[in-house]
């Protein structure tokens, strides 16, 4: 009898701890995924400097090879954002990408992220979009990055979002 006492007396202090735990370690590993993937995408827009062969960066990435940054993450996976599936997504200033030079090393040259047929590159690990960001930085100076909500799914500062948890990775 006193057995049983025990075990259920183990198992509803199991039931109040154990679901919290779970939900942080779940909270912290889709973090980490979020904060991995907007790093990726940031080496495919501006390039990793630290990938070289011979004392030049081999992995130069959209803006180096291009001119310019991506007007939307679509362009980091194809050059021609009017086929299928892209077709149906809008964004400003939309066009077909040249083609890579060899002679001028300009033009697209991806894909520069790898399209799983879902396009999952444009969803955090909580699937709410990433988008860019420029904020005022010293003097005058902008930032560029990628961002994401976080775990509360809010922007900050916006109505509902107590703390900061918005996931930022700069270029």
């Amino acid at each position: 009898m006193e057995l049983l006492v025990v075990i259920s007396v183990l198992g509803i202090i199991l039931a109040f701890f154990v679901p919290p735990i779970v939900g942080r370690i779940t909270t912290n590993a889709k973090r980490t995924a979020t904060q991995q993937q907007l790093r990726v995408l940031r080496d495919a827009i501006a390039g990793n400097p630290e990938a070289l062969s011979g004392g030049e960066m081999i992995s130069t990435g959209f803006k180096n090879d291009v001119g310019r940054l991506p007007r939307h993450l679509i362009e980091l996976v194809t050059k021609n954002p009017f086929l299928p599936p892209y077709d149906k997504i809008l964004y400003v200033g939309k066009e077909t990408l040249a083609t890579w030079n060899p002679y001028t090393q300009r033009g697209w040259n991806g894909p520069y992220v790898r399209e799983d047929g879902q396009m999952s590159y444009l969803y955090d690990a909580w699937g709410d979009s990433i988008q860019f960001y420029v904020s005022p930085g010293t003097s005058g100076v902008e930032t560029l990055g990628l961002k994401s909500r976080g775990p509360d799914g809010l922007w900050y500062p916006s109505p509902g979002a107590t703390a900061d948890d918005d996931i930022r990775v700069r270029f």
